[in-house]
């Protein structure tokens, strides 16, 4: 606000407040091509909102962008490609053991009778100790299954390094659990996006951001959780790569419990023939199907 002896001055020399406000705008120009303290990792806006997030055995500095709603925890990083083996990866009921499928074998197992068809490619991505793709390779309609991630930790014979690229195509890429550890979601979901065929479909299970203080959403401070979509980021990473999308809750259990209710599986493709297969899926099914939790009364299921 121009104070008392500014106005006196204005008032006898129009020329000068003239140049006043051209010196504030120019202030005002610079601060705003300034580069900002933090640019949000989907949608690159400027307009994001620091939180400091203090927890019993760590502080965490996070942010959430003011445009999409994407929500990230940059320091919360695990540096996977140093691991040597599943080994000390966790077992909880979401992970596909020898004797029993887990979740990824049930979103596989959704999507191959969404997309329809047999002998089909599928990717598996960031399995984890997770057996689940020798449960999906018995599945009827499928040919064959690959593994990946951004280190091999068990040697398996058909195994894509996904940081190294590869010239095979896939009609179903199934990453449970795997996307929020994206430090770099623009590029690490555009190489997902790249391996799918033109009428592929990528199935992801994760949380969903919908609102609030971020010190409430522990999911975000689970070991390498780095990235936490909102629907506006999930729509703007979808529309930066031109793919078609939906969100559907999983059903988790008997008898009936769903797992959180932020919890959902998230579908692109770039069909729209397979997006309409997918709401003709739902409309048979109220819920997708996940691996079975025990349900302990008085407490919430949890399983990632």
């Amino acid at each position: 606000m121009i104070g008392g002896d500014r106005v006196v001055r204005a008032l006898r020399d129009p020329r000068w407040a003239g140049g006043a406000a051209v010196r504030r705008t120019r202030r005002w120009l610079r601060d705003l091509r300034a580069e900002p303290a933090y640019r949000c990792l989907v949608c690159g806006s400027a307009r994001n909102r620091a939180y400091a997030v203090d927890l019993p055995k760590r502080q965490f500095a996070v942010w959430v962008c003011q445009r999409c709603r994407y929500v990230s925890n940059p320091e919360n990083t695990v540096d996977y490609t140093a691991f040597e083996s599943v080994a000390s990866f966790s077992l909880t009921p979401r992970v596909g053991t020898a004797e029993r499928p887990g979740r990824e074998y049930h979103m596989a197992a959704m999507a191959s009778e969404i997309l329809g068809r047999k002998k089909l490619d599928v990717m598996v991505f960031g399995a984890g100790r997770s057996l689940d793709y020798q449960h999906i390779a018995v599945l009827s309609t499928v040919r064959r299954v690959v593994m990946a991630d951004v280190v091999d930790l068990r040697g398996e014979a058909d195994f894509v390094n996904i940081t190294e690229g590869t010239s095979q195509r896939f009609d179903l890429i199934i990453a449970c659990e795997v996307v929020e550890h994206f430090t770099d979601p623009r590029t690490e979901f555009a190489r997902l996006f790249r391996l799918l065929n033109p009428n592929g479909l990528l199935v992801c299970s994760t949380n969903i951001y919908d609102e609030g203080h971020p010190k409430k959403h522990s999911y975000l401070y689970l070991r390498g959780h780095t990235s936490y979509y909102s629907p506006g980021a999930i729509a703007a990473i979808a529309r930066q790569n031109k793919m078609l999308f939906d969100f559907r809750m999983p059903r988790y259990g008997e008898p009936f419990a769903v797992f959180g209710r932020r919890k959902r599986y998230v579908l692109f493709t770039k069909s729209t023939d397979n997006l309409l297969r997918v709401a003709q899926y739902f409309g048979a099914h109220a819920y997708a199907p996940a691996e079975e939790v025990p349900r302990r009364s008085g407490t919430s299921t949890s399983s990632g």
